[in-house]
């Protein structure tokens, strides 16, 4: 199996993943960035659920391991918080932004530990 053929797989769920994201983020509208933290949680808990479900099955293909991992890339944005998180700091006080972060990565985290758990 080429490389390229691996790279275009996850491209894909890349793609797949953002895609959903922008549609997370157009249906979810609110002065605080509840879209970011709701698909960053969600890709967490995804990301965990599939870790645990690759040490179950050890014939999970590689282009299933790329497509998911892509996915659960194109979906979350680290790019999107670290901006909404200055936004809050700028527009609002430290208290949100500072919240942002501590609420970010405590959900991640459990989303992700959840995942492990039902994996």
């Amino acid at each position: 199996m080429s490389e390229i053929y691996l790279h275009a797989i996850f491209a894909l769920g890349g793609g797949l993943g953002a895609v959903l994201r922008h549609a997370v983020s157009r249906m979810v509208t609110h002065e605080l960035p509840l879209a970011t933290l709701i698909v960053n949680v969600l890709g967490s808990f995804l990301l965990g659920l599939w870790i645990a479900y690759l040490g179950e099955l050890p014939d999970v293909s590689e282009e299933q391991r790329r497509m998911v991992f892509g996915f659960c890339g194109g979906f979350t944005t680290f790019s999107s918080f670290a901006y909404q998180t200055l936004s809050l700091h700028r527009e609002r006080t430290l208290i949100h932004a500072a919240g942002n972060i501590l609420l970010s990565l405590l959900l991640c985290g459990i989303g992700f530990w959840i995942g492990l758990v039902l994996g």
